[in-house]
């Protein structure tokens, strides 16, 4: 999907963009890290290293809120969440007149909402950033290949989804305890928050019960139990340091007594989606009675339960729900309707 050159390609689209490299490092590199680290952690275990976007101007708020216009404009992914008083803003692109009414209040109140982040108690989510500005796509390009370099490992030509998402919020905001499907890269570059990660393999943390709701479509499914709080890694995110989050890694985020500006790049990859696939034919295996197979254990029953589920795999998918939630849709929508012939 991204190509290492002067030409950056905006996700999702296919358009090709001109360079514009001045913002980035003189050497023109955005991540530091030890490479040998990085390669035996990727996706397995978090960890901590450097970046130089909070010094490229790319991420101040005046041009984050120019941003936000252009999203809510254009019917984008964007949501504001105040937690004194409700909902301010949430995601548009349905298209219904409602929806383009209340983008309009919300670009007309955006500029006072962000300048009182430090009193409103509000966090902001701006998704798919890459798609409505050039320069954030070269960005998004350019740490991907950093990212494959580091790694050593073929990511371009195993992930399926990418996005940047914009994170804005107030002092003290917490995001719960959960679990993410992606492989994720949290970049703080303004203010500081704690992140506590929790290892992804840790069944007993996450039973492989609520795993198999969550790739359901049930976000939450993953319980917080105080007793094991102490099995997590508390990383303290300043401005220039990022956090690996490895798929399925349950974390929680606390912004600290500041506001935050964070930039979180997420990769979903055949390589995650193939272990999804075997969780969503538990679930339905699970609803049926029967008591599966977790994942690993049998490679010959992993296999089966992945040819069948992806079956029903959206063939050209260009959002997150379309890649990972596809097949589950899918088999549920008749499931829905015998049901209600059933009611009647």
């Amino acid at each position: 999907m991204f190509v290492p050159s002067d030409v950056a390609v905006l996700a999702g689209d296919g358009i090709a963009l001109p360079s514009t490299s001045r913002q980035l490092p003189s050497d023109g590199r955005i991540l530091q890290a030890c490479g040998n680290e990085f390669k035996r952690s990727f996706n397995l275990h978090p960890f901590k290293f450097n970046h130089t976007l909070h010094q490229s101007g790319l991420f101040e708020i005046p041009r984050i809120v120019e941003l936000a216009k252009r999203m809510i404009e254009k019917n984008g992914d964007f949501c504001a969440l105040n937690f004194r008083h409700g909902t301010i803003g949430r995601k548009f692109g349905d298209g219904t007149d409602d929806t383009k009414l209340s983008a309009v209040q919300q670009s007309e109140q955006l500029d006072e909402t962000v300048s009182r982040l430090g009193e409103n108690c509000t966090w902001i989510k701006l998704v798919g950033v890459q798609n409505y500005d050039a320069e954030y796509a070269e960005v998004l390009n350019a740490i991907t290949c950093e990212l494959e370099s580091l790694s050593d490992f073929p990511l371009r030509k195993d992930m399926t989804w990418v996005t940047m998402t914009l994170l804005l919020s107030s002092p003290n905001i917490t995001t719960p305890f959960h679990i993410d499907h992606e492989t994720n890269f949290l970049f703080q570059v303004q203010g500081s928050k704690d992140v506590c990660l929790f290892p992804a393999t840790d069944r007993e943390l996450v039973p492989d019960q609520e795993i198999e709701r969550y790739y359901s479509g049930d976000f939450s499914a993953a319980f917080y139990r105080q007793e094991m709080q102490d099995r997590g890694t508390v990383f303290r995110l300043a401005p220039g340091e990022v956090v690996h989050h490895p798929s399925l890694a349950p974390h929680w985020v606390k912004n600290g007594d500041n506001i935050s500006v964070s930039i979180s790049i997420n990769y979903c990859m055949k390589s995650l989606e193939k272990r999804a696939r075997v969780y969503q034919a538990n679930y339905f295996l699970r609803k049926m009675g029967l008591k599966p197979v977790p994942p690993g254990l049998s490679p010959l029953r992993d296999s089966l339960k992945r040819k069948v589920i992806s079956t029903m795999e959206h063939r050209n998918p260009t959002t997150f729900s379309e890649v990972v939630h596809a097949p589950v849709t899918r088999l549920k929508s008749p499931l829905i309707a015998i049901r209600r012939l059933v009611k009647r």
